[in-house]
């Protein structure tokens, strides 16, 4: 019994930790894009500040990918997409979802 719960707890660990992990790459990715824009250096507090943006981002795509029921690879091309668009990129999305569904622009 105590077994069970404390397999169960380490996969949910597992998968936030991987969740976080690709947020992190796709939040790189888009750092990166900025550097070679010449926006930002790379070694500088933008890139721990994208570390921490990461870990929200990371939760919120896994909770995504997890009610579209996704798995294997399209949960981590969706957990990298989200985190590469990032918060503000993520609510234009969605914007412009929700606009279109109800007949919007």
């Amino acid at each position: 019994m105590l077994s069970d719960i404390w397999a169960a707890a380490r996969q949910a660990c597992d998968a936030i930790g991987l969740a976080c992990l690709l947020a992190y790459v796709g939040r790189l990715l888009w750092h990166v894009g900025e550097v070679q824009r010449g926006r930002r250096r790379f070694f500088s507090t933008h890139l721990l500040w994208e570390l921490l943006a990461a870990i929200g981002i990371g939760l919120v795509a896994d909770g995504m990918a997890t009610h579209l029921g996704l798995v294997g690879a399209p949960r981590t091309a969706a957990i990298v997409a989200i985190a590469y668009l990032g918060p503000r990129g993520l609510e234009d999305l969605v914007g412009r979802l929700l606009a279109a569904r109800k007949g919007g622009v």
